[in-house]
């Protein structure tokens, strides 16, 4: 049946399983997109049924388990951005592979540190069509690790090690790739100034658009954009 999906693992490139969803339509289209979540537990539930809908239409569809740790571990947090980045490129092989035509456009759909990857997937991952950039901006990572952990040399040392993985550096690498930026109007955890600055900061091809709701950037507007990207119809 389209839209159902099962579940699947993959090496992550580091020497581990990455845990994924798999959806794969009766009649795969030319696209195929991978949904990360953030957050440090298993979120996937939280875009089943986008990716449902997507399957629908034609998208095949991976969403990867992500997890990151807690701030602090600066080697942790380190370790887990860089499995993340490389598991998810192994991601886009799997999607080469699982229909009889390999999709001719991949696109990757990041939500909140889901998209820490994203930015950085968007400078070095040639194959990428197009990248969705939801739920961060620039100085958010940073500004929550710093309200969250204590003052001192420790943390002035993991906040230094963190920002090598701000955003704002990668999405203004220039390329061929469509950059769509969205942004709850509502989000109480990413501020728009940090949004629109990250969005200012990015190379072209780019879009922004704002919404209605809340960090979880999961209205029918911000969907349907979603899909008008990865189609190329509207909704």
């Amino acid at each position: 049946m389209t839209g159902a999906a099962r579940t699947i693992t993959f090496a992550n490139g580091t020497g581990g399983r990455c845990l994924a969803s798999l959806l794969v339509p009766d009649e795969p289209g030319d696209a195929a997109v991978i949904i990360s979540h953030g957050g440090t537990a298993d979120g996937r539930r939280f875009f089943m049924e986008e990716a449902r809908d997507l399957a629908r239409r034609g998208v095949t569809v991976l969403l990867p388990v992500s997890e990151f740790p807690e701030h602090g571990d600066a080697q942790a947090s380190e370790a887990a951005v860089r499995r993340s980045v490389i598991a998810h490129r192994r991601g886009l092989d799997v999607l080469t592979t699982v229909a009889a035509e390999p999709p001719r456009r991949l696109y990757y759909f990041g939500h909140s540190g889901g998209s820490v990857a994203g930015a950085i997937l968007s400078a070095v991952e040639p194959r990428l069509t197009g990248v969705v950039i939801a739920g961060l901006g620039d100085g958010t990572v940073l500004r929550h690790a710093a309200a969250g952990l204590p003052p001192g040399p420790a943390t002035d040392d993991y906040l230094r090690r963190l920002r090598r993985f701000e955003p704002v550096g990668y999405v203004s690498v220039p390329g061929p790739r469509q950059l769509l930026f969205q942004y709850g109007t509502r989000d109480d955890a990413v501020l728009r100034s940090e949004a629109v600055a990250l969005y200012e900061a990015a190379a072209a091809p780019k879009e922004w658009r704002e919404y209605d709701c809340g960090h979880d950037t999961d209205n029918a507007d911000a969907r349907a954009d979603r899909a008008r990207l990865y189609t190329g119809r509207s909704s």
